[in-house]
């Protein structure tokens, strides 16, 4: 008797939870990605990046820019660019290529993922732009006093000269 009021309780969830996930309001808002349907995916080629070996890295490079025809060829470009680990990491190539790509209507899967990458490496690249000036500036100072150090080191050798000139008229 328990088996029989168990089952029908468990029949009876499960028809419940059913119903739920036909309700338009329990629906997820943000679209599934069509990854199972053999569309590209980003993020999965973004992460197969890091099961391949350098060489593996360079003939996909090879290949995408030897065939430009290919789909999606640049955001694929821009990921290999974007890659921490690639050979051929260039975040300026990859910030470019992917906002040409994206500031096309084509849809991509996951753009978002594409958008948060491009303002990540825009972000990367102002810093470092940054760093690079403020180096350059330092540098330029260093310069300038070395400059200022050499003219008091020649000034204080023109007031020695002139002191020993001094003395030995005394």
């Amino acid at each position: 008797m328990k088996t029989k009021w168990r089952l029908a309780l468990l029949g009876a969830l499960s028809l419940m939870l059913s119903a739920c996930a036909l309700d338009p309001a329990n629906r997820s808002a943000v679209p599934v990605s069509n990854a199972q349907l053999g569309a590209f995916d980003p993020a999965a080629y973004y992460l197969n990046l890091d099961s391949q070996s350098e060489e593996q890295i360079f003939n996909e490079l090879e290949l995408l820019l030897l065939d430009p025809e290919l789909g999606n060829n640049s955001i694929k470009l821009g990921l290999i660019y974007a890659y921490k680990k690639s050979p051929v990491k260039n975040p300026h190539r990859a910030h470019r290529l992917l906002s040409e790509a994206l500031a096309s209507e084509r849809p991509y899967p996951q753009r978002g993922m594409l958008v948060a990458l491009n303002d990540q490496l825009y972000d990367g690249l102002r810093w470092q732009h940054r760093f690079e000036a403020q180096q350059a500036n330092k540098q330029q100072q260093e310069s300038l006093l070395k400059q200022q150090i050499s003219a008091l080191r020649m000034q204080l050798d023109e007031l020695t000269r002139i002191e020993q000139q001094l003395n030995e008229r005394n």
